[in-house]
């Protein structure tokens, strides 16, 4: 055949641009999302606005037979507080107040002008501090309930940027006196969600998880408004206070130990043994206990809402993290795609490592549906962003892999073929062939990128040559083994006129034979388009005819 094999090379297996690792998450929640919001907050600290001022509220400046009744006792004391607070004497009122509230000490009113006086004279921490029993106990009065919450709005208006600013700034010098400050500051403005979460982050930040927990799993109960950040962050806080603790656990749960797993659990203290995780944890053993399975199949999913499942799966996976991040960083795929195996047997549904799974099969250019499994669970996270990417990926990996297989087998298949090819070795090579014909419109179907599409085309048109040399190198050994059958009947029949007198004489045997040798030639005649060949061919169609 005089195909040249080089016109032919295989697809390089060079993996696509894959998403960058550095922000993926991977076991104990999106801690990496928290620590990158500090950069948002630290940002803000130069745009915040001044906040506004707060106005004398309406019931202050009430005449006395219209404001609040207070009995005989301290009346006076009362009104002129009110007076003098009208007329801007905050500290000639605070006096006053301070006498009042000895003989009247739950008055609301009087409590919460004390606090308006304290926050005219610039002492805000003291008139949060007064307002805040009255925040939580909510005065029964309207308008001393509507003043209490404005008031208490204003001031952590101006004292949260003032506070976290001191937090940020002093904490580098002052670690320990920053922290106390910034609690007592987060215990006099429980309803603020910015101070705690920003404690909580930081006190990650230096690796005392459980101190990050409780304080944010303590503002989430206390917050205005929407908690769900903070909740977020208490949950991945209490993955990872919990990762050391629930180590004994998760590595008897890999052996399939689930009674020990149960009694290391049972070893912690009660504080963590009562968290709604750690009990899906032990539910979770008590249930693989009671049930018959193979230690050779993946655990089967925990029966539970799908994100308590996910922070279930997130304390098993978690134990692996440093292993497998570390090993990927290092770009150890083979070894890292051993680890994580071993993970998804624990926790099959998990999105973080069937991300890190897929990754490390695409970037090794193996197994493609295993890697499309994986990255289709993994697109299940909206948290992982480029899993939909990695999935886009996963497939054009199959598409170059299985192209490539159709090459190699191309190739192998000429490597085969001897020089010159014999009968059978063409005769195996066109079933070859024909099979990778029939398979081309599915690589077309599958090739997905515009280069794949080029190779597949250059294998569907070196397949269609192959087939063709092969008809003709087919043809070749027709005519060369009718020479040798021709050319062994000449030797048998003898070629001098000995011969010709033998056959004269009408030997038919000799006959038979060539006229059978001249049939095959007139039919190879039919199909045979080269010159050497159709004369070779003519020649013994002659010599047929002549002794016929």
């Amino acid at each position: 055949m005089t195909a040249d094999r080089r016109d032919t090379p295989a697809l390089p297996h060079v993996p696509p641009q894959l998403p960058d690792l550095s922000g993926l998450s991977f076991g104990g929640g999106d801690l990496g999302e928290h620590f990158r919001r500090l950069e948002e907050i630290t940002r803000r600290r130069a745009e915040r606005a001044a906040p506004s001022a707060l106005f004398l509220p309406d019931f202050v400046t009430l005449a006395a037979e219209d404001s609040l009744d207070i009995g005989d006792d301290g009346e006076d004391l009362l009104e002129d507080a009110r007076a003098n607070v009208a007329r801007g004497e905050y500290a000639l009122a605070l006096d006053q107040l301070a006498e009042f509230l000895e003989i009247s000490p739950g008055h609301a009113e009087a409590r919460y002008l004390l606090a308006y006086c304290h926050y005219r004279l610039d002492d805000l921490l003291t008139a949060l501090e007064i307002t805040l029993p009255m925040w939580r106990e909510r005065p029964d009065d309207p308008q001393v309930r509507q003043g209490v919450l404005e008031l208490r709005a204003t001031l952590r208006d101006v004292l949260t940027p003032e506070e976290t600013d001191a937090f940020l700034d002093t904490r580098e010098h002052d670690p320990r006196g920053a922290v106390q400050r910034f609690r007592r500051f987060i215990e006099l403005a429980p309803e603020e969600p910015e101070p705690p979460y920003l404690l909580a982050i930081m006190l990650a930040l230096d690796g005392d998880f459980e101190a990050a927990y409780r304080t944010a799993q303590a503002a989430v109960a206390e917050v205005e408004g929407d908690a769900s950040q903070l909740r977020t962050l208490a949950d991945a806080l209490l993955t990872a206070a919990l990762r050391p603790l629930a180590r004994d656990a998760v590595h008897a749960l890999a052996d399939r130990a689930y009674q020990r797993a149960r009694k290391a659990l049972r070893r912690l203290d009660r504080e963590w043994r009562e968290t709604e995780l750690v009990r899906d944890f032990d539910a979770y053993l008590e249930g693989l206990a009671r049930g018959a399975r193979s230690p050779a199949k993946p655990l089967p999913p925990p029966q539970l809402s799908p994100e308590r499942a996910m922070r279930l799966y997130a304390l098993i996976a978690d134990q692996y993290r440093e292993e497998v991040t570390g090993l990927v960083a290092d770009g150890r795929w083979a070894a890292a795609e051993r680890v994580l195996a071993k993970i998804l047997d624990l926790v099959p549904a998990y999105p973080p490592p069937n991300y890190l799974y897929a990754f490390c099969l695409i970037v090794q250019g193996k197994e493609p549906d295993r890697a499309i499994t994986a990255a289709g669970i993994a697109a299940r996270d909206p948290m992982l962003a480029d899993a939909e990417l990695l999935l886009v990926r996963a497939k054009e990996t199959k598409a170059v892999l299985t192209i490539n297989a159709a090459f190699d087998e191309h190739n192998t298949a000429m490597a085969a073929i001897g020089s010159p090819p014999t009968r059978h070795q063409l005769i195996t090579l066109r079933r070859t062939m024909e099979q990778l014909r029939d398979r081309v419109p599915g690589l077309k179907a599958i090739a997905g990128t515009r280069e794949n599409e080029r190779h597949v085309r250059k294998l569907s048109d070196a397949v269609a040559q192959r087939l063709a040399e092969i008809d003709e190198a087919l043809a070749a050994v027709n005519v060369n083994d009718l020479v040798l059958r021709f050319n062994r009947w000449a030797e048998k029949a003898g070629a001098d006129s000995r011969s010709v007198a033998l056959l004269g004489l009408g030997v038919g045997l000799y006959r038979a034979e060539l006229s059978d040798l001249g049939r095959e030639a007139r039919r190879l005649l039919r199909s045979t388009t080269d010159p050497r060949q159709r004369k070779v061919l003519q020649d013994i169609v002659t010599a047929a005819d002549r002794f016929a």
